[in-house]
């Protein structure tokens, strides 16, 4: 295990209307941990079954940017590619002159995934003093119709 072990959710489900190829999808909230993701890959692959191979989307923060991110889903996933990741902006973190961050990405390896759009928003709760706070993400994924 590593040393910041972190969370994530994972269920199959039915999609609101037919997607090309997935009868289900495998649908993953994930807060990676610094370094690789050593744990969780045999969780997921037990829930989704075949639907990990091709019919996944993942939304979170991966701890890495859009470039290294396929190292870390290879971790979860496993060798199902890549077809879609969005944004690739700094999301991380509060105050941002402390630090810096590309970190928060939705991912997918449906053939025919693709990002119409997303909105990086801004920091929320500011009168808080939330330390390490994220910029919230929303993103926009078209999914191909049966």
């Amino acid at each position: 295990h590593d040393w910041d072990t972190r969370a994530y959710a994972v269920a199959r489900v039915q999609p609101p209307a037919p997607v090309e190829g997935c009868p289900s999808l495998c649908v993953i909230a994930v807060h990676a941990p610094h370094r690789s993701i050593t744990v969780g890959g045999d969780v997921v692959r037990g829930i989704c079954g075949q639907a990990v191979q091709r019919c996944t989307v993942a939304m979170g923060d991966w701890n890495v940017d859009a470039d290294q991110l396929y190292s870390r889903w290879g971790e979860l996933v496993g060798d199902a590619g890549l077809t879609t990741i969005a944004p690739n902006e700094r999301t991380c973190c509060w105050p941002e002159g402390q630090h810096y961050g590309i970190y928060d990405h939705v991912a997918s390896n449906i053939a025919g995934a693709s990002a119409e759009g997303f909105l990086v928003h801004p920091y929320q709760i500011l009168e808080e003093n939330p330390v390490q706070q994220h910029r919230p993400v929303s993103v926009r994924l078209a999914l191909p119709r049966a």
